[in-house]
């Protein structure tokens, strides 16, 4: 049982905001959830489950998750509609070597521990990349769907 609207709030806050925040329990007890911003994207050889991350890629110039390009920037993800939003701002690495396969991607934030939120599989995998090029997500390419919560 899910309402759309509050998902859509829900998404609004995790991943539009571009300064830390804390979401603290109720009376029923928990530990305080704090979210992290801004958020980078991981490229994955190997892809991740809902329980297991995946492999970063790290060889051949390929930063997975250092800061050389793969951060959303301050406010990740645009509004959100209908369960879904995209990335609000391009993605991109400059390969120094040569590129294990891309197979997927995960998203996670810039804590001392960092967490991860989100993963997937690629539609496409990335494949041939060498010295020199530039792996791009374009503005809107990364999506999250929770459509179907």
């Amino acid at each position: 049982m899910t309402d759309q609207a509050f998902v859509n709030k829900l998404l609004q806050a995790f991943f539009t905001a571009s300064a830390t925040t804390t979401f603290t329990p109720g009376t029923g007890g928990g530990s305080a959830f704090i979210v992290t911003p801004p958020f980078h994207l991981r490229l994955m050889t190997a892809t991740g489950t809902n329980t297991s991350n995946g492999t970063e890629a790290t060889a051949g110039g390929c930063p997975g998750y250092v800061a050389l390009g793969s951060s959303f920037g301050s406010s990740a993800f645009g509004t959100p509609s209908g369960g879904q939003q995209t990335n609000n701002n391009a993605v991109n690495w400059s390969a120094t070597g040569t590129w294990a396969t891309i197979t997927g991607i995960e998203v996670w934030d810039t804590a001392a521990t960092p967490i991860r939120y989100l993963q997937g599989a690629l539609t496409s995998n990335i494949t041939g990349v060498s010295n020199g090029d530039t792996v791009s997500f374009a503005v809107g390419s990364v999506t999250v769907n929770s459509s179907a919560w």
